[in-house]
């Protein structure tokens, strides 16, 4: 029996396991595939969300506190894996929305400097991550700090008597903890019936095989991005797609997640794609994260619905579940 079980392996599984970890709980994170394979590969990888005025302030302040220890956090998740996140400051140029009212007022209220640019406005201070680097340098990090991983587990339901979850019947047997935190993303209401129903918000992407340095900075346009990554790589996303659990993708997305960055950059026309592939953000109805104490049982702990946003919230919202837990 450990102190606490975290179900679901994905940024904030696995981040959350680490706080804890580091808070000096014994954990077993259990998911059911692989750990990292979900939403949090699938993403771009951008620690900022990408219109920030649309969201609330928990969102915005989870995502501050969090893009203010990012590269540490990297440094130290590469010396202890010896795999490099590939943290990198590109900087974001928005080609809208920076200029209306609504983004004037909270670029004021937050005092979010950019310079302007013919194209839009550049946020130099926006970083981003190779994501799947990123998972794979936190799993073996969480590994070293004596978390213990069960993969390919399926939970199935809650064990609970009367007011307490005493574990998890799971398709590899049953787990028992102290506290168990929910960290299941888009399929969190397939285990939990939520106060606030948390649903799966497909999204497709492409990445293109470039050469570095052609383009610097991230671009953010119609609510899509053009990622350029160290080794030249381009990815290119994403769409939003309310569609449940399908996982396929088309020959039509493709051509217009290609088409939309060759109109901002024509030297990617003819550039080939190289991957295309499909994710399912975490979203809920109310549109917030759902982080904290389960009202119905004592020792049940939920963090999930971060939506577009989980990795870039998930150090600060490990730490606030880790401070309910511990506390």
């Amino acid at each position: 029996m450990s102190d606490c079980l975290v179900v679901g392996g994905g940024i904030i599984g696995m981040m959350t396991a680490r706080t804890l970890s580091l808070a000096g709980a014994s954990v077993v994170l259990l998911d059911q595939r692989q750990c990292g394979h979900e939403s949090s590969w699938a993403g771009g990888g951008i620690i900022s969300p990408l219109y920030p005025w649309h969201y609330d302030d928990l969102t915005n302040d989870l995502s501050f506190k969090s893009q203010a220890v990012y590269e540490q956090l990297c440094n130290d998740l590469h010396n202890s894996s010896g795999i490099d996140p590939q943290y990198q400051k590109s900087g974001l140029l928005m080609m809208d929305e920076y200029d209306s009212p609504e983004a004037k007022t909270w670029l004021k209220r937050f005092q979010i400097s950019y310079e302007v640019h013919e194209k839009g406005a550049l946020f130099n201070h926006v970083a981003q991550v190779r994501n799947p680097r990123l998972l794979q340098s936190l799993k073996a990090d969480i590994v070293n700090k004596g978390v213990d991983i069960i993969e390919q587990a399926q939970v199935n339901s809650l064990i609970t008597k009367d007011d307490k979850v005493l574990g998890v019947h799971t398709s590899k047997g049953d787990f028992f903890a102290n506290s168990i935190v929910s960290c299941a993303g888009a399929w969190s209401s397939q285990l939990l019936d939520l106060e606030s129903d948390v649903f799966p918000m497909k999204g497709q992407m492409i990445v293109l095989k470039h050469q570095p340095n052609k383009i610097k900075h991230i671009v953010l346009d119609q609510g899509r991005y053009i990622i350029p990554r160290v080794d030249g790589r381009i990815l290119v996303g994403s769409t939003m797609e309310d569609v449940g659990f399908d996982r396929s993708v088309d020959a039509h997305t493709k051509e217009s997640l290609h088409q939309f960055a060759a109109k901002r950059f024509l030297e990617l026309l003819n550039v080939e794609v190289e991957h295309h592939w499909s994710g399912f953000r975490p979203a809920s109805k109310s549109a917030k994260v759902i982080l904290g104490k389960d009202k119905r049982y004592d020792n049940l702990f939920i963090n999930t619905g971060h939506f577009r946003n989980g990795l870039n919230m998930a150090p600060e919202s490990a730490n606030k579940i880790t401070q309910l837990i511990t506390d």
